[in-house]
């Protein structure tokens, strides 16, 4: 039986003819996923606390990262994971990892195999569920290949375990209103009972995995989407120096599609505060240029256009220095130091030369008013995630300009929050000095590399 493995979030096409259904992978859009885990803790067989985590992900389509050649069906994707999570014992609570985002970076080929090209342990859930190419009917059964990645231990460092599912199909439901399909999965985990098995990038003193799994699963009657997956989980973890890790509970995951967001508001408020970038991009066609008046051309998408038009081949000196290049349109004359363009992830809006205090994370009273402007910008979008990039100038040690980036962009985030907008809806990375958009052999240069990106994640 040949399989079609898919991540859980994705696209799936459904064919149904009267009591017969095929399910086949079509993956073409950006997604929410959300992992939620409410798991109790034994260690040597005594309870040991209740950790419910919640893990959060925008994950956007996006191009070939290594620029070589790849099928054209093949799709590639980046997300930011953010993790949220609350260990409970004896009424008492801990919260950490808030809003740090976590990279991501995979593709899906044509018969929907998922390949990490960045893999820092999420999604946890990898070609799951999978499906096969025949139809089906009420009680069918197949098996499929999946993989998780695990961190019992919370060390931050992910075992990636092979499963074998087999799959029911339960048929056709009502759920919320809505005609959808079930289906039930049941796996076992085994672990390090083999040199097969063991994951060499894992952590090497997880010596064992023994368990079981029980799974339902919703896929909507219409489009074939996986909406929901409700895992009922009990396993033992067995590690080199005795220790013996017990969890039980659930872990549900569902996918959340991003809202329309009304592109001709969002175009007018940021023409009052910034300049869209007209740079043409290399090789790629531009959309037209929303004007200062705020009338942008929508497309069937309803999206404004913010680009111009001109598609401009890239010079041998562009090719090689594309962020210096783009510099050209940025200068102090731009309005407010803004830019503002359209990319695959949404609208971006870069605030250049953000004035910090020295070697600091923290914000000068003179930003009181671009950060005003901004947050009124940001709450035309009230049901949006919004993505902030730190960005410093390259003049000292890469270790130390990136972990500033990555404060700073942090604090950004608390400064928007404290004008009304929900610290949740935040992501926050920081890049160091390596993506500048101008030289930083000058002051000019610098300061325009010292900056903030903030994208309308759609």
């Amino acid at each position: 039986m040949k399989k079609l493995a898919v991540i859980f979030g994705f696209f799936l096409f459904s064919e149904v003819s009267f009591s017969q259904t095929r399910i086949a992978y079509s993956g073409d859009s950006s997604y929410k996923l959300v992992e939620r885990t409410n798991l109790r803790h034994y260690v040597n067989g005594k309870y040991s606390g209740l950790t419910s985590r919640e893990v959060r992900s925008f994950i956007s389509l996006g191009d070939n990262p290594s620029g070589t050649r790849s099928p054209k069906s093949d799709r590639w994707y980046d997300g930011n994971f953010y993790v949220l999570e609350e260990t409970l014992r004896n009424s008492k609570s801990t919260l950490a990892g808030i809003n740090e985002a976590i990279p991501s970076v995979f593709k899906i080929s044509a018969d929907g195999k998922m390949t990490m090209i960045e893999d820092n342990g999420y999604p946890t859930f990898r070609s799951f569920p999978s499906y096969t190419t025949g139809q089906l009917k009420k009680g069918d059964s197949w098996k499929g290949e999946g993989e998780r990645a695990v961190d019992p231990m919370n060390k931050g460092v992910f075992t990636r375990i092979p499963i074998l599912v087999l799959y029911t199909f339960e048929g056709a439901e009502i759920y919320k209103g809505e005609n959808v399909f079930r289906i039930k999965a049941i796996w076992q985990t085994n672990y390090g009972f083999s040199n097969f098995d063991r994951d060499p990038k894992g952590d090497d003193t997880l010596k064992k995995a023994t368990g079981g799994h029980k799974a339902d699963i919703i896929v909507r009657a219409s489009t074939g989407e996986a909406i929901l997956i409700s895992d009922n989980v009990d396993e033992t973890f067995a590690y080199a120096d005795g220790t013996q890790v017990n969890l039980k509970g659930t872990i549900t995951l569902f996918t959340e599609y991003p809202p329309a967001i009304d592109h001709d508001k969002l175009i007018f408020a940021l023409n009052r505060i910034a300049k869209a970038d007209t740079t043409p991009k290399a090789g790629k066609p531009q959309k037209e240029t929303a004007s200062s008046t705020g009338a942008g051309t929508s497309g069937k998408s309803g999206k404004s256009g913010i680009a111009s038009t001109v598609n401009t081949p890239a010079s041998p000196a562009d090719s090689s220095t594309p962020a210096v290049a783009s510099a050209k349109s940025s200068s102090s004359a731009d309005k407010n130091n803004m830019i503002f363009e359209e990319t695959p992830k949404g609208l971006r809006l870069s605030v250049r030369d953000i004035k910090f205090k020295a070697d600091s994370s923290e914000v000068l009273l003179s930003e009181k008013s671009r950060l005003d402007e901004i947050a009124e910008v940001l709450k035309l979008a009230p049901d949006s995630q919004f993505l902030i990039e730190g960005h410093t100038a390259s003049v000292g040690k890469p270790s130390g300009e990136q972990k500033l980036s990555e404060e700073r962009a942090k604090n950004i985030a608390t400064e928007l929050s404290k004008r009304g907008i929900s610290a949740e809806k935040f992501i926050c990375k920081g890049y160091g000095g390596t993506k500048p958009v101008a030289p930083n052999s000058t002051d000019e240069g610098r300061a325009q590399n010292r900056r903030v990106e903030i994208t309308i994640l759609e």
